[in-house]
């Protein structure tokens, strides 16, 4: 088994136009990926109280342009991932899921800027109306993008996978390129010893996401509140919803 992102990487090969965001996709065509197969792990306890040193530094990617895969482990969709890329100090990100029934992709569903103060900014698929989905999307995508870099802070076992000659050859007369992707294994222990002592006091909650919404103004406007982080980072973070649902067509 491969990394969905393979699939996807010959899609945008062909297709990129079709795509909102299509500019980040296209930087991510050669981009590295970076697979987790361990969902439940992914989403763990261990990683929220081990975020604190990402959410108080700047975010630094592994490489200027990366892809984020997280093997769904319900039955759909069955791949969630970001691709992201370093400009200056500002992490740019899209996030894409693909669907087990009826197969296929989503267009990219959000598009976020996170930046080094820890502040991340939302603009959703112009597609899509419901503010709560395009919330949520982005909370998602900037949730992978921080355990993924936590993770890979605390010096996980990362292992070099190669696609094989079969798929491989398909996917190059396609014009894929690229054919070493890390699959990594998250360790609680090294992600215990990564983590900074946690406090006792209870005079601040700990570090979550507030909820963008909308606010209309006086002269009939709707402006969208950005959503906030709230709370003090040395006591952890909170960042674990990753029940991602299909929009109903």
């Amino acid at each position: 088994m491969i990394p969905d992102a393979y699939e996807l990487k010959r899609i945008v090969r062909a297709h990129r136009e079709r795509f909102w965001c299509s500019d980040l996709l296209g930087a991510a065509e050669f981009a590295p990926i970076y697979f987790f197969d361990d969902q439940a792990a992914f989403d763990g306890d261990i990683v929220d109280r081990a975020m604190t040193r990402v959410l108080t530094g700047p975010l630094r990617l592994p490489h200027p342009s990366v892809i984020f895969e997280v093997r769904e482990q319900r039955a759909s969709p069955s791949g969630l991932i970001v691709c992201a890329r370093a400009d200056s100090d500002i992490v740019e990100a899209t996030f894409l899921m693909r669907k087990r029934a009826p197969r296929g992709w989503t267009d990219c569903l959000v598009r976020i800027w996170m930046h080094p103060d820890g502040k991340a900014e939302i603009e959703g698929n112009p597609a899509e109306r419901h503010d709560e989905t395009v919330r949520g999307h982005g909370e998602v995508a900037a949730g992978i993008v921080w355990r993924a870099l936590t993770i890979l802070g605390a010096s996980p076992e990362i292992r070099d996978r190669k696609v094989s000659l079969a798929k491989r050859s398909r996917l190059a007369r396609e014009g894929v390129r690229g054919w070493v992707w890390r699959q990594v294994a998250i360790d609680p222990a090294r992600l215990r010893a990564a983590t900074p002592p946690q406090g006792g006091s209870h005079a601040s909650p700990r570090w979550h996401i507030r909820r963008g919404h909308w606010r209309q103004l006086a002269d009939g406007r709707r402006v969208f509140v950005r959503p906030c982080e709230v709370g003090d980072p040395t006591r952890g973070g909170i960042v674990k919803d990753y029940a991602v649902e299909m929009p109903q067509q």
